[in-house]
């Protein structure tokens, strides 16, 4: 049985707002492919509100298939 791919998210920095009425940043780097087999897809900045509705989308879709590092540490999400 062949197994589904596997996206893993790693958060390279959290950058909060420096003026006032701006948001909070995310950026992660983008893994992507089959257990094992993962290569580089890109780098992402979005929000911390886009990230966590982003992660919570992909989380009911992909279940197992999404892993996120945050700190060098991964996470349950």
């Amino acid at each position: 049985m062949k197994e589904g791919p596997v996206f893993t998210f790693i958060v390279l920095g959290r950058y909060p707002a420096r003026l006032r009425g701006n948001q909070s940043q995310v950026t992660v780097n983008v893994l992507g492919g089959g257990q094992g087999h993962q290569a580089y897809c890109g780098t992402l900045t979005m929000s911390e509100a886009e990230w966590n509705t982003f992660i919570r989308g992909l989380k009911d879709s992909l279940g197992a298939g999404l892993q996120v590092q945050d700190g060098g540490v991964a996470e349950a999400v």
